[in-house]
């Protein structure tokens, strides 16, 4: 796999990782605050999700040109990198594999502190987090257990994911 190839890939692993990350907090907004019909925040809402589409779409449609102007692919003493017959779908499984398991695992210390701080002010005693209330906690929960479910969805098709952009991947 040449140097360029290998950046290529991880491009595209990062716009997949951006579009999973990204996901996750759109749909808490839209179901946590679907009650506020201002028309600013609704511009807002709906700029910041052209936003995120276009740097995604960027990101997986223009990967060789991203390597290129950031010169990712400069500087090594080698013109490719061995990885032992593993072929360019398999190194995609793999990181997306590796990429969903962070995303549950990431946030499994943050969960066990909100349901401890949660049960802590439902007993009527000090908590670690004055400034969080229980609705505040509920919410961070919430997303934190949709992290885990995208987490798990991703190591579990992560071979159709990855076959999603292996055609793209031994481009030249």
């Amino acid at each position: 796999m040449s140097v360029k190839d290998f950046f290529v890939t991880v491009v595209k692993v990062l716009a997949i990782y951006f579009f999973f990350a990204g996901i996750i907090p759109l749909v808490t907004n839209l179901i946590l605050y679907r009650d506020t019909y201002d028309t600013s925040k609704f511009f807002e809402l709906l700029g910041v999700i052209l936003l995120f589409v276009a740097i995604v779409y960027l990101m997986l449609s223009q990967s060789k040109s991203i390597v290129k102007f950031l010169r990712l692919d400069k500087g090594f003493s080698t013109d490719s990198f061995d990885f032992s017959n593993m072929n360019r779908g398999f190194i995609m499984e793999a990181t997306i594999a590796i990429m969903g398991l962070y995303m549950v695992l990431f946030v499994v210390p943050y969960i066990l502190m909100d349901v401890y701080t949660l049960l802590k002010s439902n007993i009527n005693t000090p908590t670690f987090s004055i400034d969080k209330t229980p609705e505040m906690l509920k919410e961070n929960l919430i997303i934190n257990f949709l992290y885990i479910l995208v987490g798990l969805v991703i190591i579990f098709l992560r071979k159709p994911i990855a076959n999603l952009f292996a055609t793209n991947t031994t481009e030249k």
